[in-house]
């Protein structure tokens, strides 16, 4: 697919995952099920952030 920057969308990845870690950090704790559940959509947009640095770095 030409024209994807895919170092455009990493960090967009980037940004999700740490807004979301900022979630987890200022919500108050009281349902497990929702703070365990943001930090593991944060950890899939960091992993995907690297996923498409990675990318970026292969096609230049």
């Amino acid at each position: 697919m030409k024209g994807i920057n895919y170092l455009t969308i990493a960090i967009f990845n980037f940004l999700a995952a740490i807004a979301f870690v900022v979630t987890v950090v200022i919500s108050d704790h009281s349902n497990w099920k929702f703070t365990y559940g943001f930090g593991f959509v944060a950890l899939l947009f960091a992993i995907t952030g690297v996923a498409n640095t990675a990318k970026h770095l292969k096609g230049n």
